[in-house]
């Protein structure tokens, strides 16, 4: 059986950024790639997330009382 790959070629491009322009860059793709049910998705997740940070933050605060 053969090798048909050649394993002293450099790797063509990283699988995913490196760089921190490269990150935005990718965060700005899949933002711009998503659906309207997946960007609908996230936003419901973001406001849970807040509101369960903000019940967190009044509960640490009535426990300092």
């Amino acid at each position: 059986m053969t090798n048909d790959r050649n394993t002293n070629a450099p790797p063509a491009e990283p699988f995913w950024p490196v760089t921190w322009d490269e990150v935005k860059e990718a965060e700005l793709d899949d933002a711009l790639r998503a659906t309207p049910a997946q960007r609908l998705a996230w936003l419901e997740e973001a406001l849970e997330f807040a509101r369960l940070a903000e019940a967190a933050r009044a509960q640490a605060a009535n426990k300092t009382r």
